[in-house]
This record gives structure tokens, C-alpha cells and sequence, in this order.
């Protein structure tokens, strides 16, 4: 099964995700066409029909919730410090009043939101993080950049948005989640349902064995094994009660902020 026949899958091309995509690499099968990127190039791809499924940021798939099916199989949460979403400023948190934010996330833009109210200005990032504070007083950076900033700073001051939306919310924090377009051909359901068993299998395999996933992300990313087994500790990629009580606060804050207009209802598939 190739070409249009098969599933067109999106892959968030990130050490978050390798612990799922480690096994899925393994057992898709020719059913599945994957796509890499970071989530803001897949979650264009899929609203325009370039991708039939994919690990969405969560505020976009709230966005436009009416033409996508929340698959509750596996996310990328938190329950605290995450370490890979991270602001660093020359001024403490409290004090920022401009930032200029990473391209390549959706959700963090909008939780920083969230968590520094209305007033300060957001611009995007241009050029090398430590350049632009030079200009602003703050970079918000996502992914294996934000980890790369943790382990070399170059910024007085980090914050962590997982930790702080920890302490205001109390809730995990639902960076991102598995949707599917709602327009999806009738053929490729029964992929689209063995896609979501391979990513429950995934996260199960991950669980059992994560030393294993540890040994073969130090070969493909820039990180000792170490650094990864401590920040693989960081993250979650089940969708349970806990995470749709943490993703429906996310969501209830967002609006209130002006980052989302209406709240999606968040069914099962």
C-alpha cells in the first residue's frame, strides 16, 4: 500500500516524540506515508489536506476543532518542568514585556500568553536567540533548541512553562495532541485504527523497555544518554482523565487570554 493509498502521517521531528516514534519506525508497515517537521509546519499540513493525521499542537487542533477528530490515544504532556519549553530573558519573568517567540510552536506561544497576561508585546524570532535579546527581554524557544539553551545558557534567567503552569493551574500541561482531519476517506480508517493501536503499543513498549529508547535517541540526537533519560522523566504521551482535565483548563484559560474563540468539545473518537 503506497502513494494515495496510504495514511499520510505527521511526525513531530523532535526528541519529545522519539519515544514514540522509536517503535512505530519499526512496525508501520507501507499503510503509513510520515511526514517530519516541527508542529507548526504539520499543523498547517493538515488543515490543508496535506496530511490526513498527525501530533498536533493543542491550541491549534482547538482552533479548528470542527474539521478535526481528537484521536485519545497518546499526547506530549507534562506535570511540571518539562525543559524543553523554555523562556529565557535578561529580566526576571515577572518583569518581560516584550518576547520574541519561536516559530516552530503554537501551544507554548499561547500558554506564555497565558502566563504573562496581556500586556506584554509578542514579536517572532528572528536570527540567533541570543542576538535577539539584544532587543526584547525575552526568547521563547521549544524542542531540542530549548534544550539546547537549558544545558548551555545564555540567558540570566530561564523559566520553565511547564513548572509555572503547574503552579497556577495544578493540572498537566497538554502541549500536544493526535488528531485526524474529519474528512478522511472511508478506505484508510482501518489504518487510521491500526495507526492508533501502533501508538498505544508505542507508549507501552516505551514504559516497559525506556533504556532501551534512551540508547538508540543518544545515537540520533545531540544529547548524552544521560540528559535524555532525565528529561524522558519530564514527559507523559497518554491522553487520560488527567490530561483532558488539564487540556480543558488549557483551553478555558486560552479564551480567556483572546488565544482561542470557542472551546471545542473534547469526545472520544
Amino acid at each position: 500500500m503506497t502513494g494515495s493509498a496510504a495514511l499520510r502521517v505527521g511526525r513531530i521531528a523532535a526528541l519529545n516524540m522519539y519515544p514514540l516514534y522509536h517503535h512505530l519506525e519499526a512496525v508501520g508497515g507501507p499503510e503509513f506515508a510520515f511526514t517530519d517537521g516541527v508542529p507548526t509546519r504539520l499543523n498547517r499540513a493538515v488543515l490543508d489536506g496535506q496530511l490526513d493525521v498527525s501530533a498536533m499542537s493543542s491550541i491549534e487542533f482547538a482552533r479548528n476543532a470542527a474539521h478535526l477528530r481528537l484521536l485519545p490515544v497518546a499526547s506530549v504532556t507534562a506535570s511540571g518542568a518539562v525543559d524543553s519549553i523554555e523562556l529565557f530573558s535578561r529580566v526576571p519573568f515577572e518583569a518581560v514585556r516584550t518576547v520574541a517567540v519561536t516559530p516552530h510552536s503554537a501551544t507554548s506561544v499561547a500558554l506564555l500568553r497565558v502566563l504573562l497576561g496581556p500586556g506584554p508585546a509578542f514579536v517572532p524570532l528572528e536570527g540567533p536567540p541570543a542576538e535577539a535579546l539584544a532587543e526584547v527581554d525575552g526568547v521563547l524557544l521549544i524542542g531540542d533548541e530549548a534544550l539546547t539553551g537549558f544545558r548551555t545558557p545564555f540567558a540570566e534567567h530561564r523559566t520553565d512553562l511547564g513548572e509555572r503552569w503547574r503552579a497556577l493551574a495544578g493540572l498537566p500541561m497538554v502541549f500536544a495532541v493526535w488528531a485526524a482531519r474529519t474528512d478522511l476517506p472511508e478506505r484508510l480508517e482501518p489504518a487510521l485504527g491500526r495507526l492508533m493501536a501502533l501508538l498505544t503499543e508505542a507508549r507501552l513498549r516505551y514504559e516497559a523497555d525506556p533504556d532501551a529508547v534512551v540508547a538508540a535517541a543518544a545515537e540520533r540526537f545531540p544529547f548524552p544518554p544521560e540528559f535524555i533519560a532525565a528529561y524522558f522523566t519530564r514527559l507523559r504521551y497518554g491522553f487520560g482523565a488527567a490530561e483532558r482535565r488539564g487540556l480543558e483548563r488549557f483551553l478555558e484559560l486560552a479564551r480567556e487570554a483572546g488565544e482561542l474563540r470557542e472551546l471545542p468539545a473534547l469526545a472520544a473518537a
